[in-house]
């Protein structure tokens, strides 16, 4: 515990971006210093002085249409049908805000998942979303938090959450910049916690190292007779956390080998343990993997941890009545292809067609932290086009929602989207996105455009973290390339 935990917290700034999305970044300057007296990481729901007013100004109920006509084409008709669906989720009087969160919560409505998509690293995007766990918490529809830690991490957290003084959890969460989701969720768990209710923590993403997914794959080798030797014999075992490129070749030749024998294996376990020996597995070659850029660069090392993140959001989830606010980079939130989230959606017998997910907008001029400061060009450029790069207030967008007057077909749902997945509309893969406006980095949170109190912010999860960030940014860059030598 002692030894990955020390690691871990080596020297992180920030995380991905979309977490397999593309997505082009600019550097900019490195500077600024966080004052350290500023600690307070609660949800800031203070205002200036004067009256608030008592809840925003919500659209019409969606008109019931019994056919849908022609998406409109012209600038001005786009904008008119996306402003008469938009529903902003704060508003002003004076100088007064207040955030009114009706409207998601009503789309949730009976699904079993609210997966909420980010580009990592900002400060808006993890405010606005602990608002929204906290809101789903208080009325009891969400009992589990899904993010995007490692699952080695979940324990330590657990007992924080819990009690409020694990040592390890409270590290960790601490060695977060504070409006950063690790963070700023994990406090919301906490204080629901304190106030009677129960908040399962599932860190759904792979292991920083190897020890977890070894130690599991021995006790499942203790379950099993004939087949004990198949998975202990050659169970690779590493001098350090960096593998050599002697126990990577191991652990390729350890993962066919599962693989290949994995009936056999199973006819020994019971289904629940068979589709945990897939898992560790994957897990274990992915964690060791991770060291190695050129597989790490690749789409087999992500399929494989994608694996590993729905097996974890699979087991966060055991019960029918379980219900999960889940926090990832948009790609995992997906809900067409080739994520995790789609796979809940599509799969998964508890959640099939229960899941809500929301993804971000962002203005020209964003900036968030992934690595070091970068900024991101404003992106869905329709729903910049319709509200600006910065709207007055957040607005939540859906994807599928026809014109309120007109009845037109929402053409927001029909763009394509291949920078996530490489197929699909914007509507099959979201039911709607959050225009937060231009994003600020996490690592600067007194920059922050939306309210919450600034806190201290640590030196976070580097050492892990920059291993998938320059993993997918390669990728990324060679996505990108060959697109642009595929002729239009």
């Amino acid at each position: 515990m002692h030894r990955w935990i020390a690691g871990f917290l080596a020297a992180f700034v920030g995380a991905g971006a979309a977490c397999g999305g593309s997505t082009t970044i600019d550097p900019v300057t490195d500077a600024g210093v966080v004052d350290p007296s500023v600690t307070d990481a609660s949800v800031d729901r203070q205002v200036p002085d004067g009256e608030a007013p008592g809840s925003c100004e919500r659209p019409p109920a969606a008109t019931v249409c019994p056919t849908t006509g022609p998406a409109p084409k012209a600038r001005d008709a786009i904008t008119e049908l996306l402003k008469g669906i938009g529903e902003p989720i704060r508003c002003a009087s004076g100088s007064k805000n207040l955030w009114d969160l009706r409207g998601l919560v009503d789309l949730y409505g009976d699904k079993r998942i609210f997966m909420m998509g980010e580009v990592h690293g900002s400060n808006e995007i993890g405010i606005v979303s602990s608002l929204v766990f906290e809101e789903l918490a208080q009325e009891g529809l969400v009992n589990v938090l899904g993010y995007e830690l490692p699952m080695d991490f979940e324990a330590p957290i657990q007992r924080y959450v819990d009690s409020g003084t694990d040592p390890v959890g409270e590290q960790v969460v601490q060695s977060l910049a504070p409006n950063m989701f690790g963070a700023i969720l994990t406090e919301i768990a906490r204080k629901q916690r304190e106030t009677g209710k129960k908040i399962h923590v599932a860190a759904v993403d792979v292991p920083t190292t190897t020890e977890l997914p070894s130690e599991a794959l021995r006790a499942l080798a203790q379950k099993l007779t004939t087949q004990r030797g198949a998975v202990l014999d050659t169970l690779p075992t590493y001098a350090s956390d960096m593998p050599t490129p002697e126990e990577l070749t191991r652990t390729r030749t350890y993962f066919d080998a599962i693989m290949a024998k994995k009936n056999e294996i199973c006819a020994e376990l019971t289904p629940a343990d068979c589709d945990r020996l897939v898992a560790m597995t994957h897990a274990l070659w992915v964690a060791a993997f991770a060291y190695d850029e050129g597989t790490a660069q690749g789409q087999e090392w992500f399929a494989k941890r994608e694996e590993v993140i729905f097996y974890n959001m699979r087991m966060a989830m055991p019960k029918a009545e379980d219900r999960m606010y889940l926090h990832m980079g948009a790609f995992h939130t997906n809900k067409h292809a080739a994520s995790a989230g789609s796979r809940m959606d599509k799969e998964y017998a508890l959640t099939k067609g229960k899941v809500l997910s929301i993804a971000p907008a962002y203005g020209d001029g964003s900036v968030i932290r992934y690595g070091r400061d970068q900024r991101l060009p404003g992106e869905p450029r329709t729903l910049t086009t319709a509200f600006g790069h910065e709207p007055a207030q957040p607005v939540f967008v859906a994807t599928n929602r026809p014109g309120q007057t007109t009845c037109e077909t929402n053409p927001l749902g029909l763009e394509p989207d291949e920078e996530v997945v490489g197929s699909g509309t914007r509507g099959q893969l979201y039911d709607g996105y959050i225009h937060y406006g231009k994003l600020t980095s996490e690592a600067r949170p007194n920059d922050a455009v939306l309210t919450r109190k600034d806190g201290v912010i640590g030196r976070t999860l580097e050492a892990f973290r920059a291993r998938i960030d320059r993993a997918e940014s390669a990728a990324l860059a060679r996505r990108m390339k060959v697109r642009s030598a595929v002729p239009r």
